[in-house]
């Protein structure tokens, strides 16, 4: 039989930007939203990473979502780094990592790690009265799940998946995750929750067990495909108009048009909507659409506009490092040595999470011509940072430092003191400031 829906054993797989906020938001409930029935549910974080679960046992997030009072406030959770810990419970639900590889194809290392372990942990389940129930929350391409992962799981287990038997079976969903990182208002909690099972029993399951703690709701896809698919395309659909506006603001630029006038002007109109030029990066919009694309490849189909996208945002770091030294060329002061401060690192503001970020490629570019930099990010790990791009990151600047090129490339609530006249005070006559973030104006700032 299935799982009781209020007394049920849940293991989060991974415990990054997604499953943590998971694992802690299904503990912090104990009254059904549905029903109003008291939830009796317990659940275990795991990760791999045994450092991780040794900070989080203390209530410290590295990523900086959660307090340690937010931490421990969840009573009815543990984290823990041996599996076996959670090789009874009911509900597994995976949310580790879909990268892409150095060729833009999916790397499904992580996901399939993840699928291998948890059919170990279901093997042999003969004496078990419940079937488990695994969820996969990783985003994808349409047919994964059933394609790849599921029967990774069958082989490793030795179990029927979506058996009509509940006897050594187990059953799957697909719910995709919607999390936003940086963004308080939009949480867990609050956005609506796709849900999908591949039956309908375990659909309806799934979907009154997502319903039972998040107060935005759920909608409920007609099959894992479809919900697959859904995510997927919210930030293709994202990807493509930036790149649309990416495109617009190169040539508004040769036009010597204001892009930013261009948009105010055109968003009087009811129906149009304001997307705003930058770089795309992190794990989400800068990768999804490769797995589409890759997905259509592998059918024989070419997604021309998906693709033209995606070089578009790519490309525009490049651009905006072209541009910078276009102005410096047109300086009038001539500077031996610049010194370049970087304000923000990660991929997005307001976010320590520095995977895919287009301003490490920019940085990199300077250091390609041997020009001096200072980063500042107070968002992101130091450490981690160090550790996997060799920058060296500083939580604040250097207060007797000034530099000849500022780049405000980051709108983080730490940069937000940072008006126009306080950058000038880390400036030297000729500096160029550069705002990515479109909060600064003026003939001394210099947007993209």
């Amino acid at each position: 039989m299935l799982p009781k829906l209020e007394n049920c054993s849940v293991a989060i797989i991974g415990l990054g930007y997604v499953g943590l906020p998971l694992a802690l938001e299904i503990g912090l409930k104990t009254t059904s939203l549905l029903t109003q029935k008291k939830l009796k549910r317990f659940v275990f974080g795991y990760d791999i990473n045994e450092k991780r679960i040794e900070e989080l046992e203390k209530g410290f997030d590295r990523n900086k979502i959660f307090s340690k009072e937010q931490i421990k406030k969840v009573k009815n959770i543990k984290f823990v780094n041996d599996n076996n810990l959670i090789r009874n419970v009911d509900i597994f639900i995976i949310t580790v990592p879909t990268p892409i590889n150095t060729k833009n194809e999916p790397n499904l290392s992580y996901i399939e790690k993840a699928s291998k372990m948890v059919g170990e942990l279901i093997k042999d389940n003969q004496e078990r009265l419940i079937s488990p129930i695994i969820i996969f929350e990783s985003t994808v391409y349409p047919g994964l799940t059933e394609e790849f992962c599921i029967p990774i799981i069958e082989k490793q287990s030795n179990n029927k998946y979506n058996s009509n038997d509940y006897k050594n079976s187990f059953y799957c969903g697909y719910s995709p995750e919607r999390i936003n990182p940086g963004d308080t208002k939009h949480n867990v909690d609050s956005i609506t929750k796709v849900t999908s099972g591949c039956n309908k029993k375990v659909a309806k399951w799934i979907d009154s067990f997502y319903g039972s703690f998040i107060s935005g709701g759920t909608f409920q896809a007609s099959s894992i495909k479809v919900a697959e698919a859904a995510k997927i395309i919210e930030n293709t659909q994202r990807d493509i108009n930036i790149a649309l506006i990416n495109e617009l603001t190169i040539l508004f630029n040769k036009l010597n048009i204001n892009t930013y006038e261009v948009l105010n002007a055109a968003s009087t109109k009811w129906n149009f909507h304001k997307y705003m030029p930058g770089l795309v990066g992190g794990h989400c919009i800068g990768v999804d659409p490769y797995y589409l694309t890759f997905k259509a490849k592998e059918i024989g189909h070419e997604t021309k506009l998906i693709a033209a996208g995606r070089n578009i945002n790519d490309y525009m770091h490049k651009y905006f490092f072209d541009q910078i030294l276009f102005h410096k060329g047109k300086r009038e002061i001539d500077i031996l040595n610049e010194e370049v401060l970087l304000l923000g690192l990660s991929y997005k503001s307001n976010c320590g999470d520095i995977r895919n970020s287009q301003l490490i490629n920019l940085v990199n570019s300077f250091k390609d011509i041997k020009m001096n930099i200072t980063i500042v990010d107070p968002k992101v790990d130091a450490e981690e940072v160090l550790k996997n791009t060799g920058l060296l990151s500083l939580p604040c600047i250097p207060s007797k430092q000034k530099y000849t090129i500022i780049i405000l490339a980051l709108y983080h609530d730490e940069f937000k003191v940072f008006t126009k006249n306080k950058l000038l005070k880390f400036s030297l006559e000729g500096t160029l400031i550069f705002d990515l973030t479109n909060n600064l104006y003026g003939k001394d700032i210099i947007n993209l």
